[in-house]
């Protein structure tokens, strides 16, 4: 979970916060006013977050598929997978 931390706050500990968001993965929101305004999260996240935005926006067969699905699992219409155990063979 994110922890909310003011621009005050934010603006004298930018290093800080910076390198606790690359070393520990941590997220923080930034507040103005007690309204969000920006948000410092992991890089990896944000570029994991842009490219399922990307696929999302780029190709609507998989915006379509991902509909359905919901639809099907608010019908209850779906089955839980289980992976099948593998039998040890004996000596």
């Amino acid at each position: 979970m994110a922890k909310i931390i003011s621009i005050t706050e934010a603006k004298q500990n930018l290093l800080k916060l910076a390198r606790r968001n690359q070393e520990l993965g941590e997220s923080f929101i930034i507040v103005k006013d007690s309204e969000p305004i920006s948000a410092l999260i992991p890089f990896d996240e944000y570029e994991s977050l842009m490219e399922t935005l990307h696929i999302l926006t780029e190709d609507p067969r998989i915006k379509r598929k991902l509909n359905a699905a919901e639809r099907e699992i608010a019908a209850g219409q779906f089955t839980i997978w289980k992976p099948e155990l593998k039998k040890k063979k004996r000596a």
